[in-house]
């Protein structure tokens, strides 16, 4: 009876050992997610830590952190300022600054008085040259990180661009090192380029991409062409197309073998005009550029060459005059049997005359 009992017992209730480990089980993952805020809140503790260590570098004056940075970015409508300023005083002067340059904008300011071991004159004065140039973009920013400058943007026009690389190029204020030069030239729509080549003279005009592909098209131009005047009305753009400097290249190469004329790129198509010594330099010229030219571009010729006429009279004194000696015949074209025998004298054949019965 005894052992029945037990046996029964054992079936019926649980097992201790079981329930232990279920109540650990749920235990331990209690303790786990628990944790895990703690977790959380030493990694906030920490973040805090960095916070109130950067603010003490700051206030300290120490400017070797990165963290001390001043911008002004520039859209068509309003300009932001952003960062850490010296003084109450000096928010106020950047903040005049910013209006003076820029009168016509919306101002939005999200800056913070934190010291700095800069000199007050030295920051503002970095503040104003960036200022400068942002007022010469049409979108922009300007970064001052513990005395470097960062500017980055899109010029208003050519002139400006111009004027933006050299003042970067030149002597910047005291203290102040440029970290990177960001600005890029106006974009031109279409994208155009025209060589004028006339007895004397080349004339370049339109938009190059670069300062370095305006010195390639200038070192090319004087190789190929022997004129003592060229004329250089380039102004550096953006959106030039893919190839555009082997386009060119091919395009003044084909006008270089004509006496006058001019070649044309706009976009990705290429024309070219002007007048051959004779016909065969014509249609080399048509050929070579369309071989030349990159798949992308297509291209249309319209190329005449010179025929010498005949002098008027053969009198002792009558020479041909220039304008006549190098008329200038579009085509070529064979003159009809019947217009040959009518100018040699013959008459045309009778029509014989219908008699009415």
């Amino acid at each position: 009876m005894f052992v029945l009992i037990a046996l029964v017992l054992t079936f019926v209730l649980p097992d201790t050992t079981t329930f232990a480990a279920s109540d650990a089980a749920q235990e331990e993952g209690t303790v786990g997610k628990r944790a895990r805020p703690a977790a959380r809140a030493d990694g906030a503790q920490k973040q805090q830590g960095w916070t109130a260590d950067d603010t003490a570098k700051k206030a300290s004056g120490d400017t070797n952190s990165p963290d001390y940075v001043w911008s002004a970015n520039r859209n068509e409508s309003r300009i932001t300022l952003r960062g850490a300023v010296p003084s109450e005083e000096d928010r106020q002067t950047a903040l005049g600054m910013v209006k003076a340059h820029f009168p016509d904008l919306t101002v939005e300011e999200k800056v913070e008085v934190v010291e700095t071991g800069l000199p007050r004159e030295q920051w503002l004065a970095a503040v104003s040259f960036g200022l400068q140039q942002l007022a010469q973009m049409t979108k922009g920013k300007v970064r001052l990180t513990d005395g470097g400058l960062t500017v980055t943007g899109q010029a208003l026009n050519a002139e400006e661009y111009g004027n933006i690389k050299k003042a970067l190029a030149g002597t910047l204020p005291a203290g102040l090192t440029l970290k990177a030069d960001g600005v890029r030239p106006p974009v031109a729509d279409p994208f155009m380029f025209q060589a004028d080549l006339g007895p004397n003279s080349l004339s370049l005009a339109g938009s190059v991409p670069s300062e370095n592909a305006h010195k390639t098209v200038r070192d090319l131009s004087r190789q190929l062409f022997a004129r003592p005047g060229l004329d250089d009305r380039l102004e550096v753009a953006s959106g030039a197309p893919t190839d555009w400097d082997e386009a060119v290249a091919a395009a003044l190469r084909a006008l270089s073998r004509l006496e006058t004329g001019k070649v044309a790129l706009t976009g990705v198509s290429v024309s070219i005009e002007g007048v051959a010594p004779d016909e065969g330099t014509a249609v080399a010229v048509a050929y070579q550029l369309r071989r030349d030219l990159p798949e992308r571009f297509s291209t249309s010729e319209s190329i005449k060459w010179k025929k010498a006429a005949a002098p008027l009279n053969f009198a002792p004194r009558a020479m041909p005059s220039p304008d006549l000696a190098a008329t200038v015949v579009p085509r070529i074209k064979p003159i009809p049997e019947d217009s040959r025998r009518w100018r040699s004298g013959a008459l045309p054949p009778l029509i014989p005359l219908r008699t009415e019965r």
